[in-house]
């Protein structure tokens, strides 16, 4: 099993991996669901290793019965020193890969079908990646973060589950300038539920703590407020943009 390495490589392959972790041109996958999603979403994957192929390959038999044939063309089998090289930290599942990281830019986010989501300077490299997760599976066109974060981070890709590479993601220091309409999720603004959002729409979310800039409530043409009980401020990143993106589920019904 596996592409371009054999079982006298290990060396190799552990330095491989190891500077892939330091490669912005690579994405480091880490467990089956990272995984699974990435082949769904035809990720160029150079090469997956696990310390236990044989289980990796059961149980994506149950979790993902569709990318068995494809891991198991590329899974190569790692020593348990040589696994605990690369993996340094306990894995969900034994499996990690390195795929090919996009070269998709703010122009790609902007330009993709549907509703786009912006978080302005988020702080917390999981939840960026939980945002990541809710998107595509929103059915979001694609993620641009503002600011200084990475939505690159391993930790923000591990969060992800796998799925930035199902959507455009990419950074950039402030909200380029679009004809898509930009609303604001604030606390002021009038209700998310009311109406539907513009189906081209930037929908930009601030940060848990101070929400949105002043600068930015300066960009957006309209500010919509997720209806909460009174006394609650806030809500989690993540939870707030999995409101957002479907809150047009509610007049659908």
């Amino acid at each position: 099993m596996g592409v371009g390495y054999d079982s006298t490589s290990h060396p190799a392959l552990v330095d491989r991996v190891l500077a892939a972790r330091r490669d912005p041109e690579v994405v480091v996958l880490e467990g089956a669901h990272a995984l699974k999603h990435a082949l769904r979403f035809d990720a160029d994957i150079e090469v997956v290793v696990s310390p236990d192929p044989r289980a990796l390959l059961r149980l994506l038999g149950e979790l993902a019965p569709d990318v068995v044939e494809e891991v198991a063309d590329r899974v190569v089998e790692l020593t348990t020193s040589a696994w605990r090289q690369v993996a340094p930290r306990e894995l969900p599942s034994p499996a990690l890969a390195l795929a090919r990281r996009p070269r998709w830019t703010q122009v790609d986010v902007l330009a993709a079908a549907g509703r786009v989501l912006a978080l302005e300077h988020p702080r917390h490299l999981g939840n960026l990646g939980a945002c990541v997760r809710v998107a595509a599976a929103a059915g979001a066109g694609g993620v641009l973060t503002l600011g200084d974060g990475d939505p690159w981070h391993p930790t923000a890709v591990r969060a992800a589950a796998g799925l930035h590479l199902a959507l455009p993601v990419a950074r950039a220091d402030t909200l380029p300038v679009t004809d898509r309409p930009v609303v604001g999720l604030d606390a002021r603004g009038r209700a998310l539920h009311g109406e539907p959002l513009p189906g081209d729409a930037v929908v930009v979310v601030g940060t848990e703590r101070a929400g949105l800039s002043p600068t930015m409530k300066g960009r957006v043409d309209e500010l919509r407020a997720i209806e909460m009980r009174p006394g609650v401020s806030s809500l989690n990143l993540a939870t707030a943009v999995a409101v957002a993106l479907y809150a047009d589920r509610c007049h659908a019904q």
